[in-house]
């Protein structure tokens, strides 16, 4: 019941007393009495409050409460507000009336949380439980066993049951599950759900169970035989041990799939994979799955404390005594020389026993030390080398490492004392450990000095338990009363050291001198010293005041926050007699930080973009970490002031559901500011912090979230990391450039090398995962500095030592011969093989060390001549007349000879040397082997293609001591086929040129075929000037057609041509043709030709088919035009299925067919405004749902001259279409804008006047917007 000042919060006339309230599913307040909602019938201020059928829909029924004890519509600020006549309404403001508390406390509904339960069996696949829901014309507010044949709870999803989807309600009960009497425990195995996996790890937190833990291959074996699915299993991701198991079980198996587990930022949870070989797959947490719960059949047995005598050297805990060496021995070694000593290899057992071997052995954080864990019996399953069983595991991130090349055991190492699994072969240190005897040998090791009889040394300081209970303050008297003080912890080791004190005693807490009496939002030490570390219990500290005490048992070590109250034990601190404290270094000051971070202690960054940029929590803190840097830690309110606007994730989450929150960057947590209400952990779903930065409150501005949401971030990054001035990226005394441009390998590596850098050389794990996390979102390759030779072995470009090799699956792939570049994939960071002529993005690398103000001297192109039975072309020579693969395999042994490469110049000079030999067939380089598209085998740029015959050369470079002759320019006509073809130098205007060329009973070029186009491309390359060819619209009716008659067949059109109001065409110096005012003056080539021009046909013979081939949604009938059939598709559907669907898309080649096409969609104007035709951009692409034509082209049409051009165009549109067709669906789905309408080019304009005189230095083109090419 909610109640304001003692009155009822809704009080119908009949009734004097408060109205039972509850949260129910959907942020709705539910009536329990009457099983209505609270809701409103229109969100403005006055609205009155009332009870209505529950609607999950609605946002008027939807609530939120702030501050404790304000009643609001959720995501708006609109108040519940008791009137003066105590009726209910909204209000914008707030006061007395608007605050409601729980009858006989102080507390408001926030407080009281709705807990959403998650369904089992059923038809709901896991759905949550809906209330209250209608079934057969009776509202439930609970589950109900009604209609229920087995009298087993049931709830149904959704409110009205439309769709009678329902499931069982959560229970306790084991009755429901499998018993595996092997592992005396309880399996349920929800096949049929599908659920994220934190809410089925919730769903099996409902059910007072975990989810499974699979600690050996007997249970492995266990569950995989419950049917072919995948299911989610209790293993996740932390980020101090790795793969943990969530109930705490030790992580002994492992039985992962291959390539697992995945790298990927997010893929921070397992799935248990019965579909295949019954193996395990890191996946993204997100994913909707079944799952298995598991629940120990007994209750574990408590561990027991035992004293015991050891004699020097050995240390006595808990029954054992330990011993460390430091002589490097191999494991077998270590553990004869311990066996010999009456041991073994030490077996850690729980937290107490790492503690102490860590805090009281002498351990040091460069150490590393063989124990007994290993997989030497079976592989993957490690044991202990004395039998004893596994029952903890604390293992370091990464490890144990997934490999099946021989036998593991595990040291202890680093400043935690976290294990790693290396080869037993090794040499290292070691730890004994041995039974206690049960009387005293005389000889024991004095390990106290320094510290009063009863205290236990550790560091410089001695401790002691207090045999009281008190409370917070009484403790912190007693220690005082001692010249001690309660408890400071200032790392891990510290803490262990409590742990081993403290942790096998039967008290549940210990009291350590860690407080927020104060300020709710800032923990302090009794001692004054700074607060350097945490280690919270689950759920804490949250959003209260009180006092810390250490926790005992299977969760020793962790700290709960309590009331100060409390009675609990305590202990006491004091320096050692003859110990000196440590003095702290002074304070440095920071140096600058990079433009747009902000300094604090760090230097911070924001940020945020568009939605489609927002992030999970995993892969904020990944995108952190990649830069150099970490999520953002808060230590004081200094840093809440800092930024405005926007919510954002910061580094605070629970790394694992046994612990409290932590900051991401190990920093301590000793500092809050959640709003009121927060953290909720709201259906156990909420494990990361947000910093809401809008509508900012003094009082709060944290709030938990699930960690899977997509939200803005905070960096946070020391001061000296930055970029250099030149842009270049700096990580661990390296430079980098990210390079988005795409380029051939060569050209990207001078790129680098003009920086004075080069191809990026890749010598550490964390460096190829800081580079990739660079390139994660630009969804591209980037070339890197390895190479691949024929042999398979690789080099740095660099010359630096191959030390780490990250190949994607199948890489590297040594049977291509022509793939010796590497790139890395901005999918996962995995390198993969490429020829070097692909065209990719890349990244640079240098020392931070290199000059950035200098330039790289330039190439300087090779000179010489060519050996006898070579002919050269500007730097290459090539032989005559010799087969593919093995002329390409015998060349690459040769360092100076590639099979040719044809770029666009070569290819003409090339093709105008072959004329006399068009009879004969000739390999080139290009090639398609073992690649998706064609590459030239030296990995030289792909610049150019010509296709027709398949040919090759062999190429090498030219002689220096060979004397090159002088080239020259034939001013003659030259054969070339049936053609003749001369070039006239002087400078004339298109029509001044045709009329030249008429003097020589020629025209203006016509370039119909290979070997006429190749030669004068060639022409205009080496004269380097543009030049007039036979095409002027004004002449031929409007369109493009070559002023001899011939039609145009094929064309070279530069980028953005042909102009609407340009009619004539030349081609460039690149070999593009281009439009141009027919007045423009310019060189030209003439042609003289032996073949006639086709005339135009005017009988075309050939049926219209009487169906069409494919099913539409109504029936079409062909229509016939000059020699073709035209089907006019009025179904609404995509350009690259109507350009897939049958035959082509309609292409128009002249104003005739123009005509024919416009009149006939006229007939449809009412009912659809465009049509489909062929025409589409290769370097762009925006499409829409619209209507289509499609041409029908007859099998017996035997007039092929009349219209050849119009066949060849089919032909191309109908190769082109399907490889375009992903690309242009691409275009459809990223831009929402329609095709706009087209004016055609090649048709209807007129000359415009234009200067006579033109400068044509300027006639190469920059690239212009778009113009309209048609319109119906």
């Amino acid at each position: 019941s909610l109640e304001m000042l003692g009155r009822p919060l809704l009080q119908p006339p009949s009734y004097n007393r408060c109205v039972d309230l509850r949260w129910t599913t959907g942020n709705r307040l539910l009536v329990t009495t009457t099983k209505k909602c609270l809701g409103v019938q229109g969100n403005s201020v006055g609205s009155e409050v009332n009870q209505f059928d529950c609607d999950d829909k609605s946002t008027l029924q939807k609530w939120e409460c702030k501050n404790g004890t304000l009643l609001a519509l959720k995501n708006q600020e609109f108040f519940i507000e008791v009137k003066a006549d105590e009726t209910t309404a909204l209000s914008r403001t707030t006061g007395p009336n608007n605050h409601f508390t729980i009858p006989g406390t102080s507390s408001g509904a926030c407080t009281r949380t709705y807990r959403e339960y998650f369904t089992i069996e059923g038809n709901a696949m896991g759905k949550m439980c809906m209330f209250p829901f209608l079934y057969k014309d009776r509202w439930y507010g609970e589950c109900t066993t009604f209609d229920s044949s087995s009298k087993r709870q049931w709830c149904a999803v959704e409110t009205k049951y439309e769709h009678e989807q329902w499931g069982y309600c959560p229970t306790t009960c084991e009755m429901y599950s499998f018993f595996n009497h092997f592992s005396f425990s309880y399996y349920q195995i929800n096949i049929q759900s599908a659920l994220t996996w934190a809410q089925a790890h919730t769903s099996c937190k409902q059910q007072a169970a975990s989810l499974v833990s699979i600690l050996d291959p007997n249970e492995q074996a266990f569950i995989s035989g419950s049917g072919r699915k995948k299911l989610w299993i209790g293993l996740v991701l932390d980020p101090e041990h790795g793969w943990q198991w969530t109930d705490s079980k030790p992580f002994r198996y492992l039985r992962w799939d291959a390539g697992n587990p995945l790298p990927n930022p997010g893929h921070n949870c397992a799935i248990l994979d019965t579909t295949g070989e019954h193996t395990w797959q890191s996946s993204s947490c997100a994913k909707k799955l079944g799952y298995v719960c598991y629940k120990d059949g007994a209750p574990p047995i408590p561990p027991q404390i035992e004293e015991g005598f050891c004699s020097n050297p050995w240390i006595p805990y808990n029954g054992h005594c330990f011993h460390l060496q430091r002589t490097p021995q191999t494991w077998s070694g270590a553990q004869r020389a311990c066996r010999a000593e009456g041991g073994d290899l030490v077996s850690i057992r729980n937290v107490e026993d790492q503690s102490f071997v860590i805090s009281q052995l002498g351990y040091a954080s460069n150490d590393e030390l063989w124990i007994g864990l290993n997989d030497r019996r079976t592989e993957g399953l490690f044991d202990w080398s004395d039998h004893s069983y596994v029952s903890f595991t604390s293992w370091e991130f990464g490890k144990p490492a997934v490999s099946t090349d021989g036998d593991d055991c595990v040291l202890i190492r680093g400043e935690n004392g976290n294990w790693a699994d290396r080869s037993c072969d090794e040499q290292h240190g070691y730890i004994c450990m041995k039974q206690s005897s049960t009387e005293s040998t005389g000889d024991e090791i004095i390990i106290d000095a320094g510290c009063k009889a009863g205290w236990k040394k550790h560091g410089s300081y001695c401790y002691f338990v207090g045999t009281e209970t008190k409370t917070f303050n009484e403790a912190n008297e007693d220690c005082k009363s001692s010249n001690s003080y309660l408890a400071d912890v200032s790392n891990g080791v510290d803490n262990a050291f409590l742990v081993s004190l403290v942790g096998l005693r039967p008290e549940k807490y210990f009291w350590i001198g860690l407080s927020n009496q104060k300020n709710i939002d800032v923990f302090e030490w009794t001692n004054s010293l700074s607060v350097k570390f945490t280690h919270w219990n689950a759920q804490m500290p949250g959003y209260q005041q009180g006092c810390v005490a250490m926790t005992t048992g299977i969760l020793a070590g962790l700290w709960d926050l309590l009331a100060c109250t409390n009675s609990e034990k305590y202990i006491c601190k004091s320096l050692a007699e003859g110990a000196v404290p440590t003095v702290p270094p002074p304070t440095q000051t920071p140096p600058k930080c990079a433009e747009a971070y902000k300094a604090v202690v760090l230097c911070l960054k924001f940020f945020t973009g568009p939605r489609s940029d927002e992030k999970t929590w995993f892969e904020a803190r990944d995108f952190c970490r990649a830069i150099g840097g970490d999520l953002l830690s808060m230590h004081s309110a200094t840093e809440l002031r800092l930024f405005r606007g926007g919510k954002a994730w910061i580094g605070l989450h629970i790394p694992e559901s046994s612990t409290g929150y932590a900051w991401s960057d190990g920093s301590p947590v000793n500092f809050q500011h959640w709003q009121e209400g927060e953290p909720n952990n709201f259906n156990d779903a909420e494990s990361c912090a947000e910093f809401v930065i809008h509508n900012w409150d003094e009082q709060g501005s944290w709030n938990d979230l699930n960690c899977d949401s997509y939200n803005d971030w905070l960096c946070q990054i020391r001061a000296e990391y930055n970029k250099t001035s030149d842009g270049w990226l700096e990580w661990r005394g390296n430079h980098y450039l990210i390079h988005g441009m795409s380029q051939p390998m060569d050209d990207a590596r001078h790129f680098c090398q003009q920086r004075h850098g080069d191809l990026v050389s890749i010598t550490s794990k964390e460096e190829n995962i800081f580079l990739w996390k660079q390139i994660s979102r630009s969804y591209g390759r980037y070339y890197i500095g390895l190479s691949v030779d024929l042999d398979g072995s690789t080099w740095w470009m660099d010359g630096t030592p191959v030390s780490l090799q990250r190949w994607d699956e199948d890489q590297p792939n040594t049977n291509a011969y022509d793939q010796n570049c590497v790139y890395m994939s901005y999918h996962m960071g995995f390198w993969s093989t490429s020829n070097c002529g692909r065209e990719l993005s890349f990244i640079c690398k240098r020392r931070s060390s290199s000059p950035t103000n200098t330039t790289a001297a330039p190439t300087v192109p090779p000179t010489g001549g060519c050996p006898a039975g070579w002919k050269k072309f500007g730097s290459k020579v090539r032989p005559s007349n010799l087969q593919f693969r093995k002329v390409f395999k015998m060349t690459k042994l040769q360092k100076n000879i590639h099979v040719i490469y044809l770029h666009l110049t070569f290819s003409a000079f090339l093709i105008t040397k072959m004329v006399g030999v068009v009879s004969t067939d000739l390999w080139i380089g290009l090639n398609a082997i073992k690649n998706e598209a064609f590459f030239w085998t030296d990995g030289s740029k792909r610049q150019y293609t010509n296709w027709g015959n398949s040919c090759f050369s062999f190429l090498l470079s030219t002689d220096p001591n060979i004397k090159a002759p002088p080239e020259t320019i034939d001013h003659n006509y030259v054969d070339l086929g049936n053609d003749s073809i001369k070039v006239v130098t002087q400078n004339l205007t298109w029509d001044n040129a045709q009329k030249l060329c008429k003097l020589d009973t020629a025209n203006l070029a016509s370039l119909r075929n290979d070997w006429t186009r190749a030669y004068v491309e060639l022409l205009a390359i080496k004269l380097n000037t543009p030049l007039w060819i036979g095409l002027n619209k004004n002449q031929t009716g409007g369109y493009f057609k070559y002023i001899d008659g011939w039609h145009l067949n094929n064309a070279a059109w530069a980028a953005f041509q042909p102009k609407r109001d340009k009619p004539c065409v030349y081609i460039d110096v690149d070999g593009k043709w281009l439009t141009a005012f027919c007045n423009m003056t310019m060189n030209s080539v003439c042609m003289q030709s032996k073949d006639v021009a086709p005339t135009e046909s005017t009988t075309f013979p050939g049926v219209c088919p009487d169906d069409t081939d494919v099913e539409y949604q109504q029936s079409y009938t062909w229509m016939p035009y000059r020699g073709h059939c035209y089907l006019f598709i009025q179904d609404e559907i995509e350009w690259p299925n109507a350009a897939s669907s049958c035959g082509a898309l309609a292409s128009i080649e002249d104003p005739s067919e123009q005509d024919f096409i416009k009149s006939t969609v006229g007939n449809f104007q009412d009912s659809h405004s465009s049509f489909w035709i062929g025409l589409f951009k290769t370097h762009k692409g925006t499409t829409t749902h619209t209507h289509y034509i499609y041409i029908y082209r007859p099998t017996d049409d035997k007039d092929h001259r009349s219209r050849v051009h119009t066949s060849v165009v089919v032909v191309l549109v109908i190769t082109i279409t399907s490889i375009l067709i992903v690309v242009a669906f691409f275009f459809y789905k990223k831009s929402p804008r329609p095709f706009p309408t087209f004016e055609n080019p090649l048709y209807f304009n007129g000359e415009q006047s234009q200067p006579d005189v033109v400068d044509t230095n300027k006639l190469i083109e920059n690239a212009e917007n778009p113009e309209p090419v048609l319109t119906m």
